[in-house]
């Protein structure tokens, strides 16, 4: 540095003593590679026969290292000198000058600078050690005997790095590797890997419970019912991990930590060297836990004092992995947000076991850390009746099964929604399942009945995945309750939302990671019972307005609809008829949209304002927009059709052109016909519901028209394909 050096030496050492004839043109080449490299400061010139390098020597990372270590030498204050030393260390990356392409270099600065390296990292595990943090050294003393595997004093000191730990089991196992590797080389241990054998206690255990602890596992709480299925994909998953997370996930109330902690309860014997859990608060009342809280209560499990957890998380991330490196230990991390809080407190070796709970579906963390995922959803009908007859009483189940069973799907058969009705069942003797049943069936009671005063209720549990969602994709979650079909895609939820089809796509896809809706098919979005009575209680508490203006959007968007599948119906009426198959197509897609306009209708409340009137005016234009589309088609499919003596083919239904009491003397009714007679009349799709009629042109229709008329739809009914 700041001194010439002659082009010859530059030859030799570049090319080991033979340059070629090519030398110095090649050397010319590599020396304005090295300028174009230089940072700020640095400057290399060109002298007769020499070239030097000028600039401050602290710029150059092998003087400014040597002169750290040289100050930490000099330093008594431990702690000064330990920041010292990791400044120092911290400027590597590798071994010194990799792939140079000079065995001379190698051979001489290269392996000066190594030992340089070695040195100091010995210095700093002996600081370390006086600080009583020994563990901290463990993975840089690891690199030095990889490096140098016959290094005494590096593993010398690592024996007593792992003493102070108190891993007793690695300690001798260490000691005794090195002794093994000196033997292969017909050496015998030198003064100090004997002294830190010596120290070694015989009657030390073998393995580091102490430090871990065996009771840090909350109580499973009550006993588990069924999941017999779930705890054997548990014991697979865990087995074949090989330091892959084990990933739990599902919808709040489906009981993920207390199927983790029964499994891990009941394992015990699998994890000698202890068993951790962490309640990451993910989806709790308090702030998550940052990587940096999360590690240090993982620190602290491991038995490093907490004034001993380094501030640094990539230096605490790096005492984790060492301290749980070869041992056979369970962490579980309950309720993780999001892949980025899960990912510091993965182990790098196979053996420690990562089980993570959700109520997201942490795709990145399947991604990017290959985690095995394990989607836990509703209990089977049996195993959920079995729950239900555990908390409210076996008598009263079996007195009524058919209500059990109904009670138990209008718990969607989630554990937590199943022990909240038994114990309402449960503290009051006189009531019968069936009554329960008549109150959940009702929706305006939405999900009153499954409250428990306190904490524990369905919408609370509920309230806590809506919460942390980002901003647009709890508006579509509230806006979803506007929506009467259990299914939503694109196009229904870009109506709710006013965005565009890939945007609201891309918001479903948001909530289907919050486990609030579920993608049964790819595009169709299947919401379940109770997740839609609390988006129906959010969409309650919405602007007027805003509700209204998603009611009109989404009416617009049925009206479309209907009128595509009737499109789709008419293009498929061929002369001999309707087949069945097209039919039954057209007919669910109608049914639907029927459905959609007779429940938003009534979601729309009365105007009694003038700015609600012109809403109200609005939803009265859409209405009849979809009557008028509805009889404009009736017409276009009944012209021109042939007579009901038309040959059949192909499996196709006869058209009726016969008036509607002509089904009493033995003419098959044509199911298009019925249909949109069916769709204009808004006659109920299943018994008991009860929409309201939409008015035809020129007229009304209303349900009392074909409530008069049970036979004539009976026998439409019996239709193939409806």
């Amino acid at each position: 540095m700041n001194h010439p050096v002659p082009v010859e030496r530059l030859l030799d050492t570049v090319w080991d003593g033979a340059p070629p004839p090519t030398a110095r043109a090649a050397l010319q080449g590599h020396v304005s590679a090295v300028r174009r490299g230089l940072g700020e400061g640095l400057s290399l010139l060109t002298r007769p026969q020499a070239y030097v390098l000028v600039g401050e020597p602290e710029l150059v990372d092998s003087t400014h290292f040597e002169r750290l270590t040289a100050a930490a030498d000099e330093v008594a204050d431990t702690e000064r000198a330990i920041g010292l030393l990791r400044e120092a260390l911290d400027l590597w990356d590798g071994p010194a000058l990799t792939d140079c392409g000079s065995r001379t270099l190698t051979e001489t600065t290269g392996r000066r600078l190594d030992t340089a390296r070695t040195l100091a990292t010995e210095a700093l595990a002996e600081r370390l050690l006086t600080a009583g943090r020994g563990a901290e050294a463990l993975t840089d003393l690891r690199a030095a005997l990889t490096a140098d595997p016959l290094r005494e004093e590096a593993a010398a000191l690592l024996t007593r790095c792992l003493h102070q730990a108190g891993r007793a089991a690695d300690t001798r196992l260490a000691h005794e590797r090195a002794r093994a590797r000196l033997a292969a080389h017909g050496r015998t241990p030198g003064r100090l890997p004997r002294q830190a054998g010596e120290a070694l206690d015989p009657a030390e255990g073998t393995t580091a419970a102490a430090v871990t602890g065996g009771g840090t596992l909350p109580r499973p709480g009550v006993g588990l019912v069924g999941r017999a299925a779930e705890l054997r994909q548990l014991d697979e998953a865990t087995l074949r991990a090989e330091g892959r997370p084990v990933l739990v996930t599902g919808v709040a109330g489906a009981g993920k930590s207390s199927l983790v902690l029964h499994w891990a309860h009941a394992h015990a014997d699998r994890f000698p060297d202890g068993r951790i859990h962490l309640n990451l608060r993910g989806f709790g009342e308090e702030e998550p836990l940052t990587p940096a809280e999360a590690l240090a209560t993982v620190l602290g499990a491991l038995g490093v004092p907490a004034g001993k957890v380094p501030q640094n998380p990539c230096r605490a991330g790096e005492l984790f992995r060492t301290l749980t490196e070869g041992r056979r230990l369970l962490l579980v991390l309950d309720g993780a947000r999001s892949a980025e809080q899960v990912e510091p407190l993965l182990p790098t070796a196979p053996e420690p076991v990562v089980v993570v709970t959700s109520r997201s579906r942490l795709t990145g963390l399947v991604a990017r850390e290959a985690a095995i995922p394990l989607p836990v959803a509703g209990l089977p009908e049996e195993e959920a009746v079995d729950l239900l007859a555990g908390v409210a009483g076996p008598e009263r189940v079996a007195a009524e099964p058919r209500a059990a069973r109904r009670l138990a799907a209008l718990c969607d058969r989630l554990p937590l929604a199943l022990r909240v009705a038994g114990a309402r069942l449960a503290s009051r003797p006189a009531w019968s399942l069936s009554a329960l049943v008549e109150e959940m069936s009702d929706q305006r009671t939405g999900l009153a009945p499954l409250a428990t005063g306190g904490a524990l209720g369905m919408a609370t549990a509920l309230g806590r995945s809506v919460r942390v969602l980002p901003e647009e994709a709890r508006r579509l979650f509230a806006l979803s309750g506007l929506h009467p079909g259990e299914t939503l895609d694109s196009g229904d939820a870009a109506a709710l939302t006013g965005a565009s089809p890939a945007r609201a796509r891309e918001l479903l896809a948001e909530l289907d990671a919050a486990h609030l809706v579920l993608e049964a098919l790819p595009g169709l979005f299947r919401i379940d019972r109770l997740a839609h009575l609390y988006a129906v209680e959010l969409a309650a508490e919405l602007p007027c307005p805003e509700r209204a203006a998603a009611t009109r959007r989404l009416l617009d968007h049925v009206v479309r609809a209907a009128g595509t599948a009737l499109e789709c119906v008419t293009a498929a009426v061929p002369a001999q008829g309707v087949s069945a198959r097209a039919l039954d197509t057209a007919r669910q897609a109608l049914e639907l949209a029927r459905r959609l306009v007779g429940e938003l209708v009534r979601q729309v409340p009365e105007p009694t304002a003038p700015a609600e009137q012109a809403a109200d005016s609005g939803r009265a234009r859409l209405v009849d927009r979809l009557s008028r589309t509805l009889e404009g088609f009736r017409n276009e499919t009944t012209d021109g059709r042939p007579d009901e003596g038309a040959a059949v083919a192909g499996g196709a239904v006869p058209v009726r052109t016969a008036p509607d009491d002509a089904a009493s003397d033995g003419v098959v009714p044509d199911p298009l016909d019925w249909l949109l007679e069916e769709l204009v009349r808004g006659a109920p799709v299943e018994p008991g519901e009860g929409l309201p009629g939409l008015p035809r042109r020129g007229g009304a229709a209303d349900a009392r028209t074909a409530r008069q008329r049970p036979d004539d739809r009976a026998g439409a009914a019996r239709t193939p394909g409806g």
